[in-house]
This record gives structure tokens, C-alpha cells and sequence, in this order.
């Protein structure tokens, strides 16, 4: 057996190498030329994918985002978050979110929530009904900690409840809405359905570029009547060509709980516990679920 033409080998390998890099830089330069005349709409992938994030991940404070620009190869979105947690935050970290020229999404870190917040999105259920030892017993641990202290938690409603019925709940308890109060459009399921499975819907206002949000005014106690709004003008926005399955997410799945508009509880971030002792009194809260909770050090001393 001969030995092969190992000079004819290094030439085969260095054409492969030099049309590789030829290639490249074509459409890098492709890219570039492009980016001059075609719009890459990356602007609505910070809406689309943006809110895609922060919806299916309230476990996290995904705060602005800012992109790439786009381009032919692929498209990035990159959000910068932190644990929600009732005290001092755990740190910082990026997410980025890509989606390449096919419109193929990739978000790995971004799949969906988890930690105590999870767990306690988790344990809502739906039409649950009142149940006395429940609540009793989400009084007797709430009773056993500091008043004063912060709490991220989830609000159960012991029946899911249409806006007009949120909206007379916020009055009876002034609760303004806002960046500390989000609310479940729909629980997570776990099945053998097609999908079989899918993140719980925690939308907030916050999660919405400002100038998507900008006309819809901040309505203090009415407030859930504008949150659905934009819930559904955002859902208006999207198509079934749009890839949401790194978040846990569908389209109709999406496009249903929209539609319907009933909440199924509240997740509320930084309350005192005082504040929500008193929501266990009131018939249309069957428990509250504790995620974490933490002194307040700018009331210490």
C-alpha cells in the first residue's frame, strides 16, 4: 500500500480552508451591505422574544434588554436579570436570547422559572374552592414571622376571577398594581396532551418595551383591566410562526388564556407580611404561598 500524497493533502486541506474563509468574509460583507437596506426587525424580536422571557421566567427581574442590531446569520437579544428574591438581590447575570436566520430561537437559560417561586406558581390550583384548613394554615405561618418583614409570595384566589371582580378586589384592598403585583393568566401543565406541557402565563406591565405600552395608561386599582389589554395587544402581535418553545410557551395556548382573561392569582414582589395576613381574611383568597422573605435593611436602626 503506498504512502499517500501527503503534499497533495496539505494543498486539498488549504483550498478547503481558503473557501471557508472566502465565504465568510462574503457574507460578512453580505451583512453589512444588507444591514444598510434591509430592516432585520430586531426591535420586534425585544418584543416578541423579550416579553417571551420575562413572562414565562417570573423567578427572575429580566430588566432592559438591548440587541445586537441583527443580521443575515443570526439575530441576539440579551437581558440582564437577577433572582427575585424579598432581600438584596443574588447577583447580576445576562440572558441572552438568539434567533438564527430560519427564525429558530435559542434561550437555554431561559426555559422557564424555577426555585421556591416556581414551586409556589406550582401549587396553585385551578377552581379550588375555599378551604378553611388551607387558609388556616397559611395564617398560623404567616402569624409565626415578623410582620415587618418583605416577602415575594403567590395570592390563590379560591375561584379564578374576571377583571371587573380583580379590579372591586384592588379597591377593597387598595392594591395599585404596578412592578410589585403580576398576575396568572393561566398554571403551568404537565400531561400527556399535545404540547404536553406549558409554562404558567405571570404577566406584568413591566414586561413590555415603554414604547409598546406607552398609550395604555397606569390606572392605580383598575389596573388589571389595562394589564389585560396590553396582555392581549401583545398576544396580537404574535403568529404561529413565531418560536416560543424554549420558553414553555404556544401560541394558541397564549392566544386562549388571552381571550379568556380571568386570574388565576396574584405573584407580588417586596410586599410586607402585614399586607398580606390581611388578604387571608377576605373569602376570595383561599392561601397564600410564601417564596421568600427577608428584613428590610433600610428600616434597621
Amino acid at each position: 500500500m503506498s504512502e499517500p500524497d501527503w503534499a497533495y493533502v496539505a494543498r486539498s486541506l488549504f483550498k478547503v480552508l481558503a473557501v471557508t474563509a472566502a465565504l465568510f468574509l462574503v457574507l460578512s460583507v453580505a451583512e453589512r451591505v444588507l444591514w444598510l437596506f434591509v430592516d432585520f426587525d430586531d426591535g420586534r424580536m425585544a418584543k416578541v422574544y423579550g416579553t417571551a422571557a420575562r413572562l414565562a421566567n417570573p423567578d427572575k427581574r429580566l430588566l432592559d434588554g438591548y440587541s445586537n442590531g441583527g443580521g443575515l446569520r443570526d439575530t441576539t437579544y440579551t437581558l440582564w436579570g437577577e433572582p427575585r428574591r424579598a432581600g438584596p438581590g443574588g447577583g447580576g447575570t445576562e440572558y441572552t436570547i438568539v434567533e438564527n436566520l430560519f427564525g429558530a430561537v435559542r434561550a437555554p437559560s431561559l426555559d422557564g422559572p424555577s426555585g421556591s417561586l416556581a414551586d409556589a406558581i406550582a401549587s396553585v390550583e385551578e377552581e379550588a374552592d375555599v378551604d378553611e384548613v388551607v387558609t388556616e394554615k397559611a395564617r398560623k405561618a404567616i402569624d409565626g414571622l415578623p410582620q415587618t418583614l418583605d416577602a415575594v409570595a403567590v395570592v390563590e384566589f379560591a375561584d379564578s376571577m374576571t377583571t371587573e371582580r380583580l379590579v372591586a378586589f384592588n379597591r377593597r384592598h387598595k392594591i395599585c398594581g404596578g412592578a410589585d403585583v403580576s398576575y396568572m393568566y393561566s398554571l403551568s401543565y404537565y400531561d400527556s396532551s399535545d404540547p404536553p406541557s406549558a409554562n404558567a402565563i405571570v404577566w406584568n406591565r413591566d414586561m413590555v418595551e415603554d414604547d409598546f405600552s406607552a398609550d395604555i395608561t397606569y390606572q392605580c386599582e383598575t389596573e388589571p383591566a389595562a394589564a389585560l389589554a396590553e396582555f392581549r395587544r401583545w398576544v396580537g402581535l404574535l403568529g404561529e410562526g413565531d418560536d416560543l418553545k424554549e420558553f414553555g410557551l404556544h401560541y394558541e395556548w397564549l392566544a386562549d388564556h388571552a381571550e379568556e382573561g380571568v386570574v388565576h392569582g396574584l405573584v407580588v414582589d417586596g410586599w410586607k407580611l402585614a399586607d398580606l395576613r390581611k388578604l387571608l381574611d377576605d373569602p376570595e383568597v383561599r392561601t397564600v404561598h410564601l417564596a421568600d422573605v427577608a428584613f428590610d435593611l433600610g428600616e434597621v436602626g
